[in-house]
């Protein structure tokens, strides 16, 4: 898989080719058609945040002046289409909770037809989106190409997981603290980013790995919905009084749905980030060590092969 670490490549050949693959694929993203299997801005904006993953595990090896600016152009070319992926997640998540009427969906029409009207109106306000994103993305893709990763060790990856996984804990800690729709967002993008992390780094023990993975992914679709509901929320909220009696079927929908998910979120989050970050650093770190020798075998079996290959055709050695 492109998103993953390959053994016949040095750990900082491996994390620029994966940041500079999700770049060239967030440009080729931005030019498909809009279609009913998939938005342009979703998988554009995916393929942005799967980069940022990637690129913060490289912190600490680059000038951090440099490293900062392209962590941040890679968020601002997000930031283009924000508004447009907001308006796209609020009709998505209008049409789901339609399955959860119960005969009520007629009620669900005109809030369904403003939201469709209101992507419909963001598209076309901005259509001129691709070409600003493959403008910005090629001058990042340029910079980072060149950039000299060379000595990149497993203890600086372990060191900036460690970073992500504590980042992660702290957000969880906030959000029971004060179960606010921002606080869990902001638990949901330092949980998304270790995940992202974790499925670079799989092929070190793929079965644990996968495990983990698996734990990160349930969280973060609980955490999506909270965060997708939210943005409903707020935007019936804001049509004003004339609208909100027949918004209140949805209103009540999206309060029960919140509040089984959200429980359910830091149930799960809880237990993936029970441990200290320095144990869960340590706990996956012996796989870095295996991940060298399986390198170097690698690399001996890879030789051995050429050279009985050369000695049965001499023509080729020559």
């Amino acid at each position: 898989m492109s998103y993953e670490l390959r053994a016949d490549e040095t750990l900082g050949d491996g994390i620029r080719r994966i940041v500079c693959r999700q770049i060239e694929n967030a440009i080729d993203a931005s030019k498909t058609k809009q279609n009913g299997k998939g938005s342009p801005v979703h998988e554009t904006r995916k393929h942005l945040k799967k980069a940022r993953a990637a690129l913060r595990l490289v912190r600490g090896e680059i000038d951090r002046d440099v490293w900062k600016r392209e962590d941040r152009c890679l968020g601002k070319v997000g930031q283009l289409i924000s508004e447009v992926r907001d308006a796209e997640v609020r009709l998505q998540t209008v049409r789901q909770l339609r399955e959860f009427a119960r005969g009520k969906k007629r009620s669900f029409e005109e809030t369904e037809e403003l939201l469709a009207f209101e992507l419909d109106s963001f598209l076309a306000a901005f259509s001129e989106w691709p070409q600003e994103a493959e403008k910005r993305l090629c001058q990042i893709l340029g910079r980072i190409r060149d950039w000299p990763l060379d000595g990149l060790s497993c203890k600086r990856l372990r060191e900036n997981v460690r970073r992500t996984y504590k980042r992660g804990r702290q957000a969880l800690k906030r959000g029971i603290k004060k179960t606010s729709a921002e606080n869990l967002h902001a638990f949901r993008k330092r949980e998304k980013e270790l995940w992202y992390q974790l499925r670079l780094l799989r092929p070190l023990a793929p079965a644990v790995f996968k495990e983990l993975n698996d734990e990160l992914k349930t969280i973060g679709e609980y955490l999506g919905q909270v965060h997708d509901l939210a943005f409903v929320g707020q935007r019936l909220s804001s049509i004003g009084p004339a609208r909100k009696q027949g918004h209140r079927i949805l209103n009540a929908l999206i309060e029960s749905r919140t509040n089984e998910l959200q429980y359910t979120a830091i149930a799960l989050g809880e237990r993936f980030y029970t441990e200290r970050p320095g144990r869960f650093a340590r706990r996956i770190s012996r796989f870095f060590s295996d991940w060298e020798t399986f390198r170097r075998r690698s690399a001996a079996t890879t030789a051995s092969a050429v050279r009985k290959r050369n000695q049965a055709s001499p023509l080729l050695a020559a």
